[in-house]
């Protein structure tokens, strides 16, 4: 395999761990698509036990896969990546890896996440016996319950209104306290943050959104610098068949090729859209961390490299009637719940991301009637903002 460690972001996500040659009959330029679900054993092998790295069947490890898995892990600057077939899947594995084991009594999610991730927990921690509990923002709530904590779980950008936490403060207060701390780096991707560099012990990410890009193939990524906690999330990886398709694996690998690309045009789009925004006379709120009026644009300022992704939120003043009015009148802009690829989309969050949370809290966390996310494009941001415009009213 070529080795391009010591080389730029933007060439490890072109070359990766693949360069022609490594099939010495075509050398072709692009990787194959591996589709066998069988391989041949190695010479004297008398294991029957999947194992980290064994060759054997693909619902363990596929080349395909594990090529996408060894360019990640240059990415994430991770020493172990797996990949999943999503990241629901992803953060499945993980929180398996962690309660089986009995060492995990006490999980904490941010309370501003993803609310499938908030189920996913409570139900998987109920089930073990560990308890479970929701905090932060406010951060010093969060960095408390961090301290009485075995596992705590929290997003680089938070979902829908990109609240960042103190990360580097959490990193360095569950050094001390033993806490584990589990980041889902989706909204930024690897492009903006690399969590794992800076003592984050396991990142995952939803693969389908910003490092696939083209809304064509789910899947999801644990990235981590302990063996341990690889082996662990591998062997349940095998047990639930949660592994990524080649097929899948194969596009991720194509995104990979222009993540920075994408990601540099989206923020610069995202930015100026927001800054619009925030004159509307329709639009009573904006949230982006790239805004100087974000409540963590300091934080976000400090961790991120001059990129603060794609996504905008937005409050409408007329409530529910005026943001479905503008996801009805959107013409350029596609109304959808996903983010993260060549194509703008809108979301109602009140509707689709966290609509299973109570509505008391829903409030509390700033998901109003009014909140629209918008996923950022490629598209000209004239346009983007000549359709916000119409659908807004003017």
């Amino acid at each position: 395999m070529s080795d391009v460690r010591g080389r730029g972001f933007s060439t490890r996500s072109v070359w990766g761990s693949w360069y022609p040659g490594e099939d010495e009959k075509y050398e072709p330029i692009i990787p194959p698509i591996y589709v066998s679900t069988v391989f041949r054993h190695p010479p004297g092998i008398g294991r029957l036990l999947p194992r980290l790295g064994d060759l054997k069947y693909s619902r363990e490890n596929n080349p395909t896969v594990m090529l996408l898995e060894a360019t990640l892990c240059g990415l994430e600057e991770a020493s172990w990546c797996l990949c999943f077939n999503s990241g629901m899947a992803a953060l499945s594995s993980v929180l398996f890896s962690f309660l089986y084991s009995g060492r995990t009594r006490r999980v904490t999610v941010m309370r501003l996440v993803y609310a499938p991730t908030r189920l996913l927990v409570e139900r998987v921690a109920s089930m073990s016996g560990a308890s479970y509990n929701v905090a932060g923002p406010p951060w010093d709530e969060l960095l408390e319950a961090a301290s009485r904590s075995d596992v705590i779980i929290v997003e680089t950008m938070a979902n829908p209104t990109l609240r960042v936490p103190p990360l580097r403060e959490l990193y360095g207060l569950c050094r001390e306290s033993g806490c584990k701390v589990v980041v889902d780096n989706t909204f930024a991707s690897p492009a903006i943050y690399r969590p794992v560099s800076e003592g984050g012990h396991v990142v995952v990410e939803s693969l389908t959104k910003y490092i696939v890009g083209h809304n064509d193939a789910i899947g999801g990524l644990v990235a981590t610098n302990s063996r341990e906690i690889a082996e662990e999330t591998y062997t349940w990886r095998s047990l639930l068949g949660g592994i990524a398709r080649p097929i899948d694996a194969y596009l991720t690998l194509r995104g990979l090729k222009t993540l920075k690309l994408r990601m540099e045009r989206v923020s610069r789009t995202a930015k100026e859209v927001a800054e619009w925004l925030e004159d509307h006379p329709k639009v009573s709120r904006v949230y982006y961390p790239g805004l100087p009026s974000h409540p963590d644009h300091e934080t976000a300022r400090s961790l991120f490299n001059g990129m603060y992704g794609g996504v905008v939120s937005f409050e409408v003043k007329d409530g529910q009637e005026g943001a479905l009015r503008v996801i009805d009148r959107v013409k350029t802009i596609v109304p959808s719940p996903s983010f993260g690829a060549t194509e703008s989309l809108l979301s109602y969050p009140e509707w689709s991301s966290h609509r299973e949370l109570p509505e008391n809290e829903r409030r509390s966390l700033g998901i109003t009637p009014g909140l629209l996310r918008l996923s950022v494009g490629l598209e000209d941001p004239e346009d983007l903002i000549e359709d916000l415009s119409q659908a807004l009213g003017g």
